[in-house]
């Protein structure tokens, strides 16, 4: 007889046992809750070195050019204005550049007042406490701040691009500055439509001073020439200078 071949039985599998997990617990990340930012209000006390240049405000000029919304148009009277360069090298915000300017007398209530119509300064802090204390349009840009000997040569930019440049000379002996003397009444308006009157005081030793060269990218600040600088002026160094709390004009 032939042998049968045995046949392959597949070996019984053992059921797998079935394990029940517990859930897990949520876990809550803990966080901590963010401080609020910190606000520095007025009064502010700054000092260190500068330029303040004067210009007799051409109104063709500036109406155009000095970034004069309507109302400013209307209200703008010309006269005396400045071209301002200021190294803060103490400030409640720390150390900072700025550039401003004023193109001249702008009219409230048979009042004139100075308003600041561009200005730069190189520290993001100062920009947003400088429109929250005193309604002052700041916006931040760069800075080069070069002195040699009775030259200091300063230039300004924005995004990498140079929009102004200019060398200046000190000349002479020191003499006592003062605000007193050429008194500086601002008034800015803030976003709500309300107009904040701030008259600064200063003090400090000074010295004559001469441009000697000055550009500027019109599209971003006057140029002070045509808006009708005059190249000689006063640098300051050191100096003091208070900002005190704003007053609301009705």
């Amino acid at each position: 007889m032939k042998a049968t071949a045995s046949s392959k039985v597949k070996p019984k599998t053992k059921a797998a046992k079935t394990t029940q997990q517990s859930p897990k617990k949520a876990t809550i990340s803990k966080t901590r809750p963010q401080s609020p930012k910190r606000h520095f209000p007025a009064p502010w006390s700054l000092t260190g070195e500068g330029f303040l240049f004067p210009l007799f405000g051409r109104k063709s000029y500036n109406s155009e050019m000095a970034f004069l919304d309507e109302e400013d148009r209307k209200s703008f009277k010309g006269g005396l204005g400045s071209l301002m360069l200021v190294n803060y090298e103490r400030s409640d915000v720390g150390p900072y550049y700025e550039l401003l300017y004023i193109p001249g007398n702008f009219e409230h209530k048979d009042t004139n007042y100075k308003r600041i119509t561009r200005i730069f300064v190189s520290s993001q802090t100062s920009v947003e406490e400088g429109i929250r204390n005193w309604a002052i349009p700041k916006e931040r840009a760069d800075f080069i701040w070069k002195k040699e000997g009775r030259v200091t040569k300063i230039e300004v930019s924005r995004d990498g691009k140079t929009f102004f440049k200019i060398k200046i000379r000190t000349l002479g002996f020191n003499f006592p500055v003062s605000t007193s003397i050429l008194p500086y009444v601002l008034l800015q308006k803030a976003e709500d439509g309300s107009k904040l009157s701030t008259a600064f005081i200063g003090t400090g030793k000074g010295k004559f001073a001469r441009i000697e060269s000055v550009w500027s990218d019109e599209t971003i600040f006057p140029d002070f020439i045509k808006g009708g600088g005059i190249k000689t002026g006063i640098g300051a160094s050191p100096f003091h200078l208070t900002f005190p709390v704003a007053e609301n004009v009705e």
